[in-house]
């Protein structure tokens, strides 16, 4: 990489991981908030689902929009409306409104990441890219590490303070991007013709595989998220504070595996065969998570969930962005979308298949895994963006 866009990597890294600590620092509180509210567990569920659901229906506008304007003014106003949402959570007097502004929050935060992929896959080439990727993936990783830490220390004062710090921390990031942030896009791309919508005819798109492979990855892993902290208690007894301690853990394997091997196991394998191989790492653990007869293999089983998925993750997007160079930005819109969809999804099955049978999630979870790669694993290969004529 040239040395003129390691500083915008920094800045890319830092915005996303600013992300992913707001997502995560509401997660201690915001049952407490929502019931001082009035509420109950159906708008905790529609609040945590409105973020996905707007990041669904924007990705693709944004990514979209990336490729015609530029990344850097894309990314510069997702930052600061990510930033300025969080103090309306703060203001927010009721229920309505909050659940409004979460909705708000999701629309113009799924303007960084998709615009983040595309500016990295600007600067970046190669496993150089699936690096950078890998980078990305450690930072909201950390993010998700830090983000509920900080959300139960800082709600101990007040439930609307852990709102007004991740406020505050993305709008004091938003100069440096300012200025430390060059426009990649050397042509914007202008051809109506061209862009990738997100209706029916996306199944016929040669990136469909992998845009399966985003659902089905955050599929499982809003399942496991929904789902782990019951399961764990019920068989194990885990508490609050085990389980904070376990998704510290995993959040730790997420970031090294992304941040540290990813890039060497890319030099080696490239990005088609550990995707598909994390794919299955990921059944392999919910299998192992369903036999766990003691608390230490039950963590365990997670650490190996959690490296599966941080394999899935970079080297999917990646294979986006090297199978089509032409509308980066669109294409990781609409593969952003399916993601948002499968986080949408995710928690409504798990919870409602858990109050079943609390072992069933898990074994939706390995035959989507399964399926997905026996169906779509043939189609999902290494291919050069120059070589591969891919058009959407």
């Amino acid at each position: 990489m040239k040395k003129e866009f390691i500083r915008p990597m920094i800045i890319l890294i830092l915005v996303q991981f600013l992300v992913m600590v707001g997502f995560g620092i509401v997660i201690p509180i915001l049952p407490f908030l929502i019931e001082e509210l009035g509420g109950g567990a159906f708008s905790l569920g529609l609040f945590m689902s409105a973020y996905s659901i707007m990041q669904f229906f924007f990705a693709p506008f944004w990514g979209r929009l990336s490729d015609r304007i530029g990344r850097r003014p894309v990314l510069l106003i997702g930052l600061s409306g990510y930033g300025i949402t969080f103090f309306l959570f703060g203001l927010a007097g009721n229920l309505p409104l909050l659940i409004a502004f979460r909705a708000l929050s999701g629309m113009v935060s799924s303007a960084t990441l998709p615009t983040a992929m595309a500016y990295m896959a600007d600067i970046t080439e190669g496993a150089d890219r699936s690096k950078s990727m890998g980078m990305l993936g450690a930072a909201m990783g950390l993010g998700m590490v830090f983000g509920p830490a900080l959300g139960g220390w800082l709600g101990d004062y007040s439930f609307t303070l852990p709102f007004y710090f991740a406020g505050t921390l993305a709008l004091l990031v938003l100069p440096f991007a300012w200025k430390f942030l060059p426009e990649t896009l050397k042509e914007p791309n202008k051809e109506p013709k061209k862009k990738v919508r997100l209706n029916f005819s996306v199944i016929r798109d040669p990136l469909f595989p992998l845009f399966v492979f985003s659902f089905v990855l955050s599929f499982t892993m809003a399942m496991f998220e929904t789902t782990f902290t019951l399961f764990a208690a019920e068989r194990v007894g885990f508490g609050p504070k085990e389980m904070g301690m376990v998704f510290m853990i995993i959040g730790i394997v997420g970031v090294i595996v992304q941040g540290m091997l990813i890039g060497k196991v890319v030099k080696r394998f490239g990005d088609a065969k550990p995707a598909k191989f994390g794919a299955l790492l990921c059944a392999f653990a919910f299998l192992w998570m369903l036999w766990a007869p003691n608390a230490v293999l039950l963590v365990l089983g997670t650490m190996v969930f959690m490296t599966g998925n941080s394999l899935m993750t970079p080297t999917s997007s990646s294979l986006v962005t090297k199978n089509n160079h032409n509308h980066q930005g669109a294409s990781l819109g609409v593969f952003q979308s399916f993601g948002s969809l499968g986080r949408i999804i995710g928690p409504l099955i798990g919870g409602g298949i858990y109050e079943l049978s609390m072992n069933t999630p898990y074994i939706i979870g390995i035959v989507t895994l399964v399926l997905c790669v026996i169906i779509f694993g043939a189609r999902i290969q290494d291919k050069k963006a120059e070589e591969s004529g891919f058009s959407v």
